[in-house]
């Protein structure tokens, strides 16, 4: 078995089901979910209590008990000699913070896996495989969302993505992720808007009345999505994931929608810095082709 300690929001929680998912599928056995994370129910100082949100995704999930736990955290002694005389036994894999295990497609189950693992050179080779993974099921969508698709996907739409919730009201959060600036999307819209014919501007937020309040007077076409809430939140990556262009902000959520975008001329415009708060390969998280700002 491979079992995957989840943690994060929905985009978080998918980088971390597709490693674990390859890593099953090559060795033929199941993925098994740690959800322990989402019992703590008190906010914090940078820590957001957060769901279980694979859920959307329709698909038959197995959950660990701690006995399947003890197996990784406390190895039997027959486990302890396997180890020392290098056969295979379960083992812990932890990324390191901001790192990456360029092997640990080699690993051999049964493995525990900790850690946020947000990087698609994990996918490599399997980009049609997490593809299939996370097909959004849209058939029961409200008629506002059904009624947008056909607008969506037939003109130069240009999601923009803009995060901000946590990443203002949380002072330790903010430090860490920052926020993208007004000049970084108006930039960002420029790179874009030079480059297609009769660009629409669609916007995203879990902040609508900031971002109807900062981008009403930009010179084009625009559409502000603010009905999806909650649960229902998923609806927009979906949506931005329709559309022909993405402007990402640093965030898992819309870096999800940009990859998950088969728009094969799609252009997208992410951050140059992901992180406020700690120095990382840009290489890891954004794709060559990509344009950063």
């Amino acid at each position: 078995m491979v079992v995957i300690k989840l943690q994060g929001g929905l985009g978080n929680q998918m980088f971390q089901y597709a490693i674990a998912a390859i890593l099953a599928k090559k060795n033929k056995t199941k993925v098994i979910i740690d959800d322990s994370i989402f019992n703590i129910r008190e906010k914090t100082l940078g820590y957001t209590p957060r769901d279980f949100e694979l859920s959307i995704f329709k698909k038959s999930f197995n959950f660990a008990k701690n006995s399947d736990l003890l197996l990784f955290e406390k190895p039997s002694v027959l486990n302890k000699i396997k180890r020392k005389i290098q056969l295979n036994y379960p083992k812990i894999s932890t990324e390191p913070p901001f790192g990456f295990l360029p092997n640990l497609n080699q690993v051999k189950a049964p493995v525990y896996l900790k850690g946020y693992f947000q990087s698609y050179l994990y996918f490599s080779g399997f980009e049609d495989f997490v593809m299939d993974l996370f097909q959004f099921p849209i058939d029961n969508l409200s008629k506002e969302n059904l009624d947008l698709i056909p607008v969506l996907k037939n003109k130069n739409t240009v999601a923009i993505h803009i995060r901000r919730g946590d990443y203002i009201t949380d002072a330790q959060t903010n430090q860490f992720h920052g926020t993208c600036s007004m000049d970084y999307y108006l930039k960002g819209i420029a790179a874009i808007t030079s480059k297609i014919k009769n660009p629409m501007l669609v916007f995203f937020s879990d902040d609508s009345a900031w971002v109807k309040n900062n981008f009403e007077k930009v010179p084009f076409d625009k559409i502000f999505i603010s009905h999806n809430k909650g649960a229902n939140s998923w609806i927009d990556m979906y949506l931005m994931s329709i559309c022909s262009h993405n402007i990402i902000a640093n965030s898992s959520f819309s870096w999800w929608a940009a990859w998950l975008n088969r728009n094969k001329d799609k252009i997208i415009v992410a951050p140059k810095k992901w992180f406020e708060g700690v120095n990382i390969d840009s290489k890891l998280i954004l794709l060559d082709g990509w344009i950063t700002k």
